[in-house]
């Protein structure tokens, strides 16, 4: 059975070095220290940390091992902080979960929209993959999860499907910057900047590039979209990104113009079926779809 003073003592270990300094900063024996660590050794079955004369260096297994238990004891360190929170009588707070593309961009801007209106409830934004927010918000973790566009399943309600506009960004500089339109074939042999095809953007944007006859010359690929818009502000190359993203990129200099083509960039919002909804989402939603609209509208 493993044991939270073994994992402590692991913990410190890993994050100081050595047997002595996780012994001092828990201050107890060395010994101890190294009782918790065969313990735990036992309990897991793993070979954590190769010893050499008074040193320890951490095995594969002990990197490994010490993120789940990094994970765990944050778990542990929430429900302190809630527990606390319900004594106080202040356990109303709103956490929602966003992938980069949306709590870099979108979700500050409908978070000032609800200061100035006088309605910013407590509020907490987490920023993750699609696939992390989704199992934040099936576990109720989250009570809102934005998202790349996904289905519905038995723990996860989808509350609404928003679709925006993508646009080409480039330097002011730029020889299409000029243009009040970027047609597909304005990119021929370009120097563009990709977004990674394990995005829902990057993928559509390959199989639109495969149908031409002279697509653009991939430099270089980012996951996010605001790398991707630095690395265009800075002349590495063109780029299409969601238009929240290429909102910022002209607010930092650059350009953003339309495509002539149908694809968008489409996000879905998900909650947890079990459970209450929280007074604040629908407010939150409101002011969110007021936001979308207008990028829509642009």
């Amino acid at each position: 059975m493993l044991s939270q003073r073994a994992l402590e003592a692991f913990l410190m270990v890993m994050r100081s070095g050595s047997i002595s300094s996780a012994a001092a900063e828990l201050s107890v024996s060395q010994p101890a220290v190294s009782r918790h660590i065969r313990d735990l050794e036992t309990a897991t079955g793993l070979h954590l940390f190769d010893r050499i004369g008074n040193r320890v260096s951490p095995t594969e297994a002990a990197h490994a091992l010490a993120g789940e238990v990094e994970r765990a004891f944050v778990g542990l360190s929430e429900i302190e902080i809630a527990a606390r929170e319900i004594r106080r009588g202040r356990r109303d707070r709103l956490r929602i979960a966003a992938m980069p593309a949306l709590s870099m961009n979108l979700l500050p801007d409908v978070v000032a929209d609800l200061k100035s209106a006088g309605s910013l409830p407590d509020l907490e934004i987490l920023s993750s993959s699609t696939q992390s927010v989704a199992r934040l918000v099936a576990r109720r973790q989250a009570i809102l999860g934005f998202v790349a566009p996904i289905l519905e399943t038995p723990e996860i309600r989808l509350l609404t499907h928003e679709r925006v506009p993508l646009r080409c960004v480039m330097r002011r500089d730029d020889p299409l910057a000029a243009r009040g339109l970027i047609r597909m074939r304005d990119l021929a042999d370009r120097d563009f900047i990709a977004l990674s095809i394990t995005t829902t953007t990057g993928t559509t944007l390959e199989q639109i590039f495969a149908r031409m006859d002279q697509p653009p010359r991939i430099v270089m690929r980012a996951r996010l979209s605001p790398v991707v818009c630095a690395l265009a502000l800075r002349g590495v190359g063109i780029g299409i990104v969601d238009a929240f993203s290429a909102r910022d990129h002209v607010a930092k200099g650059g350009v953003s113009l339309p495509l002539d083509i149908t694809e968008t960039f489409g996000f879905s919002v998900i909650t947890a079926r079990a459970g209450a909804p929280h007074p604040a989402a629908e407010m939150l939603l409101e002011h969110l779809r007021v936001r979308v609209a207008g990028y829509r509208e642009a």
